[in-house]
């Protein structure tokens, strides 16, 4: 009796190698996948907040500074609001101080705060002169 020829067939120990292996590169392609995720999220978040920051600072930037809420209008995110301090600005030159003509500089400091938390989402200084307290 002849016999046939024995095909090449994988082994069980094979088997479960290469299914190990398979189920390693799948688990670091989802935890890339979540990574990649969670990173998209976490830009779309900041850029959110910069661009109502910027929304805020140009609108305040047209006020006095006796203004510094701003309507809904202007500044439609339910969920976030607008705080605004005003101070004396840092680090000037001590000569700048009493100089003729010279007007008044203000130090605003702009935030984007979020209701439910409180966390500050965003902030910026912005120094501007005071027109409201010049000589004429």
């Amino acid at each position: 009796m002849k016999r046939l020829p024995r095909t090449r067939r994988f082994t069980l120990i094979e088997v479960v190698v290469a299914l190990a292996i398979l189920s390693l590169s799948l688990a670091g392609l989802l935890q890339l996948s979540i990574s990649a995720s969670s990173r998209v999220a976490g830009a779309v978040e900041k850029w959110e907040s910069e661009h109502m920051l910027a929304q805020a600072a140009e609108y305040l930037m047209l006020q006095n500074q006796d203004n510094t809420t701003i309507p809904e209008e202007f500044f439609p995110y339910p969920g976030y609001s607008v705080e605004v301090n005003c101070g004396d600005p840092e680090g000037l030159p001590e000569d700048y101080e009493d100089l003729e003509g010279q007007l008044p500089l203000l130090r605003w400091n702009i935030a984007i705060m979020r209701q439910s938390d409180g966390k500050t989402m965003a902030e910026v200084n912005i120094d501007r002169f005071d027109y409201e307290d010049r000589d004429e």
